[in-house]
Formats: structure tokens, sequence, C-alpha cells
């Protein structure tokens, strides 16, 4: 048994009380790498390393979506937009001027006139103006994966299948 003790301007309370266990020293990566006896394994493992490297890297660049994709996916937002518009017009209309309807009416414009909702507001309109930028990139990014590696394989069915969900939609809840 041993003390490890620090230099004299050290207060002496601190020593740390070391022990001794008579294994063999440790090997690290470098010091394994330097006394290895088989440099071609270790230059092969090291080479392997940086061309893995190098494909994740490659991999992380994203293509560009075409502009006729980018085109096509703005259509049919601004189409869905347009559905869920008119379908909530039609619910107001249902909903008409019931005494309920009239209470939620004048409980919606007693919240507007608070400070604390106007600025919750005020933030999540500035959080939502701050967030667009990254949202867009983001949408690009999965609209230029989805049309180099999925489109081809699955293009076709998915534009069939969404052709056919717009028979009902337009039955159900139409655009205009």
């Amino acid at each position: 048994m041993t003390f490890v003790c620090s230099p004299p301007y050290i207060i002496s309370s601190r020593c740390v009380l070391g022990f001794t266990d008579n294994s063999p020293p440790e090997k690290t990566v470098t010091s394994w790498i330097c006394t290895s006896s088989n440099h071609k394994m270790n230059t092969k493992l090291i080479l392997a390393l940086v061309f893995a490297l190098q494909v994740s890297m490659s991999l992380s660049e994203v293509p560009a979506p075409s502009q006729e994709l980018v085109d096509k996916y703005e259509n049919m937002k601004a189409t869905f937009y347009r559905r869920l518009v008119n379908a909530y017009g039609k619910l107001h209309g249902a909903v008409g001027e019931t005494d309920q309807a009239q209470t939620t009416r004048e409980f919606i414009e007693s919240l507007r006139g608070k400070p604390e909702l106007q600025a919750i507001a005020k933030v999540a309109s500035g959080l939502g103006a701050e967030a667009a930028p990254v949202v867009d990139r983001a949408r690009a990014s999965l609209l230029g994966l989805y049309e180099q590696y999925l489109r081809p394989h699955v293009g076709n069915s998915l534009s069939e299948a969404i052709d056919q969900i717009k028979v009902y939609l337009d039955q159900y809840m139409p655009a205009e």
C-alpha cells in the first residue's frame, strides 16, 4: 500500500490513498498501433475508416428536387388547404346562430382582448417566422430524397393512389 500525496504546497488532508494491484499496464489504441508488428493491417484499418468517413459525408449531401415535383407538391398543398377552409366554412354555416354558438363566439372575443393571449400569439407567430426557413429546407430535402430514391420505385403507384383519394375528397370535401 502506498500513499500518493500532493506537492507540499497542497494541504495534506487532500492526499489520496492509492493502492497498487500488480496488474499489467493498460494498452491504449495508440500504443497498440505504435507497437504492433502488423503495420499492413493497421494501414488497411485506417484506409477503411477514411473510406467509411467519406461515404458518410457524401450521403449528407441531399439533391435538390426538380421544379416539376415542387410545383406538383405546392399545387396539392394549396388544394388541400382550400378543402380545409371550405369544410370549415360549411361547418361554421351548419352551426348557425344557436345559443351555444353565440356563447362560444362571445368567449372567443373576450379571450382576444386579454394581453396574456396576445403575448402568446406574438411569441407563437415569431417562432413560426423563425422556423419557416428551417421547415422549407427540410421540405426541399425530403422532396429531393423522395425524387432520387423513392420516386422511381413508387412514384406511379403513389400518384394513382392520390388520384383515387381525390375522387372521394371531391365528393365529401370539395375545394370550392
